[in-house]
């Protein structure tokens, strides 16, 4: 989402970074401990890997240089060299819905990524923060956002539905199956009931199960049954 964000900032020096934080959750990001997390070794050398392919400018953790503006897809957790710069905050997609670890962390002023995306926005530490919807707009406002400083933009990851369109004909006649990351952040899953109904719907059709990024980094064989 960010390379497509940055197809529009020709005119800037753009440079790229992995997903990253500091402190004690740095340190375990550095180990195995986090790896099933964005800021985890696995998805940081996937992050780094893509964007080596495209020929972007690597700057892994913002060392480097200073910069004027930061267009970030997470304020959950926001590095001290990022905290008093000039913020974009870019919603990437559907939230966790409101729970009691939300209310918790709000509650207590508890770090923010212990309720995952459920407080997606809720930092005001931004100068805009860009979302999907008048809908998302008026959730993250409810929610504590300041409504001055959020603009309706729609979102690079869901905009572009045309493409989606001309899939090509041996890519149809199949149920897509895609998974959550409930395992991974601590919720309530009935993954057999999930697997059951997927078939249901399917019938005599192939299933395609995508797996959650989340899911996929940590899964190195998968044998199912059904």
């Amino acid at each position: 989402m960010m390379m497509k964000i940055a197809e529009h900032l020709q005119q800037h020096d753009c440079w790229f970074t992995p997903h990253y934080t500091d402190g004690f959750i740095g340190m375990m990001g550095r180990s195995d401990t986090l790896d099933w997390m964005i800021v985890g070794m696995g998805h940081q050398q996937r992050a780094h890997d893509l964007l080596a392919a495209h020929g972007l400018q690597l700057d892994f953790a913002g060392q480097l240089h200073e910069y004027d503006l930061v267009v970030t897809c997470s304020d959950l957790f926001l590095p001290k060299n990022v905290r008093g710069k000039h913020i974009v905050l870019v919603q990437e997609g559907m939230i966790d819905p409101v729970n009691t670890m939300y209310h918790v962390v709000k509650k207590l002023k508890l770090p923010r990524y212990l309720a995952s995306t459920s407080t997606f926005g809720i930092s005001n530490a931004y100068r805009r923060m860009c979302v999907a919807s008048e809908g998302y707009r008026d959730l993250f406002v409810k929610k504590g956002a300041d409504s001055s400083k959020i603009v309706v933009t729609g979102i690079p990851n869901f905009d572009d539905c045309q493409r989606l369109l001309e899939t090509p004909s041996e890519s149809t006649g199949y149920v897509l199956v895609a998974t959550s990351d409930f395992r991974e952040t601590f919720k309530y899953e009935n993954r057999r009931r999930t697997i059951e109904r997927a078939c249901e719907i399917a019938g005599e059709r192939k299933l395609v199960f995508k797996l959650h990024p989340k899911r996929s980094s940590s899964v190195r064989c998968c044998i199912m049954r059904v």
